[in-house]
């Protein structure tokens, strides 16, 4: 009989959601070495048009590649003076019609250092 592999468990963050996710291990160290995503570039396009002037978009699935959850960092001057909780609320408006797929959002902002 053959061990089990090896899983990773990510929580859903999304408002009130206690789900948990079960992926092999392996399936996420393939997906390491892997281009972007279908999903990964779409977000990656919208936010690249929703903030035209950021100097840093990074968007990574961390679902194991099926989109349910991603993680998002972004640097812009469009954030600067806003309070964290305003600079994400301008990320999921961006995003509103994308997360309506999702199970989970992590949300990176910053200002870039002048």
């Amino acid at each position: 009989m053959l061990p089990r592999p090896l899983t990773l468990t990510l929580h859903s963050l999304q408002a009130g959601v206690g789900a948990q996710h079960r992926l092999p291990l392996w399936h996420c160290a393939h997906r390491m070495f892997a281009s972007q995503t279908e999903g990964e570039l779409k977000v990656t396009q919208v936010l690249k048009e929703k903030f035209p002037r950021a100097t840093v978009i990074q968007v990574t699935d961390i679902s194991g590649g099926c989109g349910a959850m991603y993680e998002i960092k972004i640097e812009s001057e469009e954030f600067k003076e806003k309070k964290a909780v305003q600079q994400h609320q301008m990320v999921n408006q961006a995003l509103k019609e994308e997360i309506k797929g999702m199970h989970g959002l992590r949300i990176f902002t910053s200002v870039p250092k002048c």
